[in-house]
């Protein structure tokens, strides 16, 4: 019985699509670190949109952002955010896209994360 569990354990596990990610830290604050996942960064028109995580030290969890950045303006905007304790969802925001918070960079090409998802 254990044999076929873990036959269709295993079974279920190499059929089942994964979802990629490959965090990259990027500079941050001192007490805390900033990811992003390059495997997530898609083009949608002007937009190159990805995923962030960030995590205080010294706290069991982390926010889950999605994040648009506009590379030829130098813009960046907030779409969702989602925060996790231990692993569990505890609370989600998602920004309507007349509502997005947006942040002009003084200077883009000085901005750790505006360059790596840029260069994507």
């Amino acid at each position: 019985m254990r044999r076929a569990a873990a036959a269709l354990l295993a079974t279920i596990l190499l059929t089942t699509p994964a979802t990629a990610e490959r965090w990259r830290q990027i500079p941050g604050a001192p007490n805390a670190t900033l990811s992003i996942d390059l495997d997530s960064i898609k083009r949608e028109g002007p937009w190159r949109v990805f995923r962030s995580r960030a995590t205080a030290l010294g706290l069991n969890g982390s926010v889950i952002g999605t994040i648009a950045m506009d590379c030829k303006a130098g813009i960046t905007e907030l779409r969702a955010q989602r925060a996790y304790t231990g692993g569990k969802l505890v609370k989600e925001r998602i920004f309507p896209p007349k509502r997005r918070p947006r942040q002009k960079l003084a200077n883009p090409a000085r901005d750790p994360a505006f360059r790596i998802v840029c260069a994507a």
